[in-house]
């Protein structure tokens, strides 16, 4: 892979890693500001919409973003981005009580900036980084991100229980605005590939939104409404129907949104598999587990102390693990990483009738040290290889497919969880036990099938890791 001739590699990259760092503590800070704002408005059903209407710009349109970064330049990508993600947020801030489309509107415009912040700091590390501390680019922001994320929910509730909503959102708009003035201040020019929007791929940029618009919302739509229900068969329907479109309209297109030679490489697919399989475990357990905890025994904190530790895990996972791909074949750094997911999700085997707080933590420690060291391993395997030119409409075309995992990973196990929750309790009463033996039985009962099956999964998963192809042709390349 080309990079350019680059000494002060991580000088230029402060800007970019201060976005990424702002990126993700609003993040977490605004964690619980959907659910304060449809409970102040009492519109609870309306929850998953405004979360919703984030993803579809933080995920659906990063390939665009990230296309964008490769025509107009980094700094211009990044600043507009930045002004979209503080705009957003300055909008929701202000918006009246109870207008419930503005905020939809907002959320969106907040996940598209977030959608252009992503891959022109990857796309950076791919171009400016040497290729042999690639990896260690990918881990500083991996880092920064889980790190952000551990602090920022916790922090973010307690000015929201103290303050209000509100207030947590005008402190996202003064972090945001501060960043905006650094990244100007710092980027002097406008770096990276840059081409002309001449010819850029407009047609092209609709179905790509359009398409993983649509993949998107099954996963949330099936899981809330059902799968057979009319309005996540649409989707599937529209899904379907806009990738044939999408596929037709970017045949022969000199500067497709969404490259085909890039996605049909072994270093694209196979991690993208994992993914799939794995990667859903870390929104699946912290639901579980809190389902667990609070049906089974009426606690309400080992969750979330359990969680805390579980982004700790992700961020030594990163430290650790991820720079190991920088000195040993990827895949089998990628695969000992799995054993560790294999090892958290054995341990809710464990968990039974008794509470246990460090048992509970072990297991989601183990689960974040595994997936966070793999979130950098992967960055490291699918972008070896794109051409500076395409660094970021890969970057954001990988970010897309990463983002799908989790949620389509919490689609297939928290239902099988809470699916038959009630229906559970019920056979035990009538078999005898009182309510609050029945509901716990149900609970460690569920918690081990899940368990099972995503060992199953993180186990498939170890045998696509060892099917890659190899990053270095020899020791002394590594």
């Amino acid at each position: 892979m080309e990079t350019t001739n680059n000494n002060g590699y991580m000088k230029g990259f402060v800007p970019y890693a201060i976005a990424a760092a702002v990126l993700s503590l609003c993040g977490g800070f605004t964690a619980a500001v959907p659910t304060s704002i449809v409970n102040e408005w009492n519109m609870a059903e309306s929850v998953t919409f405004i979360t919703l209407a984030y993803s579809l710009g933080a995920a659906a349109l990063a390939p665009i973003m990230g296309k964008l970064s490769d025509v107009l330049g980094r700094r211009t990508t990044l600043l507009v981005a930045m002004g979209l993600y503080t705009l957003g947020q300055l909008l929701i801030a202000i918006c009246p009580a109870g207008s419930l489309p503005l905020v939809l509107i907002f959320r969106f415009m907040v996940g598209i900036g977030a959608a252009g912040i992503a891959p022109v700091v990857m796309g950076y590390i791919m171009t400016d980084f040497p290729p042999e501390k690639m990896g260690q680019g990918f881990t500083i922001y991996m880092f920064i991100a889980c790190g952000m994320v551990v602090f920022g929910p916790t922090l973010g509730g307690i000015v929201t229980a103290k303050i209000g909503w509100r207030a947590v959102m005008w402190i996202c708009v003064v972090l945001c605005a501060i960043s905006v003035v650094l990244v100007l201040a710092m980027v002097k020019k406008d770096n990276g590939p840059k081409k002309s929007m001449a010819g850029f791929d407009f047609v092209g940029a609709v179905f790509v939104l359009i398409f993983f618009a649509m993949v998107l919302c099954v996963p949330t739509f099936g899981q809330n409404n059902g799968w057979t229900d009319k309005v996540t068969l649409i989707c599937i329907a529209v899904a379907v129907v806009s990738l044939i479109i999408l596929i037709m309209v970017e045949k022969g297109k000199e500067s497709p949104i969404v490259s085909g030679k890039f996605m049909a490489r072994k270093e694209f697919i196979l991690p993208v598999i994992v993914l799939f399989l794995s990667q859903g475990l870390l929104q699946s357990c912290m639901t579980n587990i809190i389902v667990y905890a609070r049906y089974g025994f009426g606690d309400t904190t080992l969750s979330g102390i359990a969680t805390s530790v579980m982004y700790i895990g992700m961020a030594i996972g990163t430290i650790v693990l991820g720079p190991q791909a920088d000195k040993k074949e990827p895949r089998v750094v990628a695969a000992l990483a799995l054993v560790f997911v294999v090892i958290g999700a054995a341990l809710q085997l464990l968990l039974g009738t008794t509470l246990s707080l460090p048992l509970t933590c072990a297991a989601l420690f183990f689960i974040g040290l595994g997936l966070g060291g793999n979130g950098t391993i992967f960055m490291k395997v699918v972008l070896s290889g794109c051409s500076p030119e395409l660094a970021g409409s890969g970057s954001g075309t990988y970010n897309v497919f990463r983002d799908m995992s989790a949620p389509f990973g919490v689609a297939l196990f928290v239902p099988m969880m809470t699916g038959g929750l009630a229906a559970g309790i019920a056979e035990r009463m009538g078999a005898g036990m009182d309510q609050a033996a029945a509901t716990l039985d149900y609970c460690v009962s569920a918690l081990h099938k899940v368990a099972i099956v995503q060992i199953v999964c993180v186990v498939i998963g170890i045998v696509v890791c060892l099917m890659l192809p190899k990053i270095y042709g020899d020791k002394k390349e590594a």
